[in-house]
């Protein structure tokens, strides 16, 4: 059995609530955006300011965190490693996004990327995410662009790389519950 389990996805495809049932059915905490929200607690910062900042890469400027040499996006990147470090000290975890696949490569982590088709995602982007129909395809490329950038700084793989990758799901190919399903039969193997 995989002790961690590790999903990046791209923006509509519903890794969120997938990992969230998967969690629930393995019994394994949840970490997804409880990790902004322990951010926000451990550095004294409200949670629009992190999560308009939470995986996003470091832009080199003169907006550092006060006080530090650091810029205020690896002082919550460094935060959101630190809260995966300390998570990972007792099994049965599942990390949504943030790099965790990288972070724990040697351990016994199973890395999943979930996709679907654009026509796919925007239907669910405005019927799930609420996403108003003519925003849909600017914020799924803001999303997308935003995640692909910062796991491919992070890690120095491709984002959706079959090389990197342990499983590849198609969110449209097969329903949530199916979804759900392999991968709690992939997590017990």
């Amino acid at each position: 059995m995989y002790d961690y389990i590790a999903i990046e996805r791209t923006y509509g495809s519903g890794g969120h609530k997938i990992a969230e049932q998967l969690a629930k059915r393995l019994n394994y905490r949840l970490y997804d955006r409880g990790v902004v929200v322990e951010t926000c607690k451990r550095l004294g910062l409200d949670y629009d300011v992190v999560s308009t900042m939470d995986e996003k890469n470091p832009v080199k400027t003169f907006f550092n965190a006060p006080g530090e040499n650091i810029t205020m996006e690896e002082k919550i990147y460094n935060t959101e490693v630190k809260i995966i470090q300390e998570a990972i000290a007792e099994p049965g975890c599942i990390f949504v996004g943030r790099c965790a696949s990288e972070l724990l490569k040697d351990k016994k982590c199973l890395k999943v990327f979930i996709t679907a088709s654009e026509e796919y995602r925007k239907e669910r982007a405005k019927n799930v995410e609420k996403i108003e129909g003519s925003k849909v395809e600017e914020v799924m490329r803001k999303f997308d662009k935003k995640r692909e950038k910062f796991f491919t700084t992070h890690s120095g793989a491709k984002w959706g790389s079959i090389e990197y990758f342990d499983l590849i799901i198609d969110s449209e190919a097969v329903s949530e519950e199916e979804c759900v399903a392999l991968l709690e039969a992939v997590a017990k193997a």
